[in-house]
């Protein structure tokens, strides 16, 4: 059976440790390794750094939104931020489309994760979903 944990965070630089220590913490109960959970941090600094950047300068910047799913084998963390997460990503390439940083982003993130992918949310601004499996 999944848990699932939900937190909502503002589009902040000083809110990504927070982010980053939240689910390093819950991936530590499925329970991964130390290395798997050090590439978990990364993946989550690397994407919410690149929210984040993507968000500045916007009146009122949407909030993150992280959904943690804990599986019996795997972690799928979902991130919603209104309109970001579809200005960052190309539904079609799933590559950065306006990085604000170097290029690496999403080479790191689908180098350290199993699975990547955005996922369509009707109305609403699409979902980026992260999965680890053990």
């Amino acid at each position: 059976m999944a848990s699932h944990v939900r937190f909502i965070i503002p589009a902040q630089r000083e809110f990504v440790g927070l982010v980053r220590l939240a689910v390093s913490g819950l991936a530590q109960a499925i329970p991964f390794d130390a290395d798997t959970v050090e590439d978990i941090k990364l993946v989550m600094s690397e994407v919410c750094t690149h929210l984040v950047l993507g968000s500045a300068g916007l009146e009122n910047p949407p909030d993150l939104v992280f959904t943690v799913a804990l599986n019996p084998g795997d972690i799928t963390v979902d991130i919603e931020s209104g309109p970001a997460v579809d200005e960052l990503m190309s539904a079609t390439t799933a590559a950065w489309t306006k990085p604000k940083q170097s290029g690496y982003g999403l080479s790191i993130i689908s180098a350290l994760m199993d699975s990547v992918e955005l996922v369509p949310n009707e109305d609403k601004p699409s979902i980026l979903r992260l999965k680890k499996f053990i």
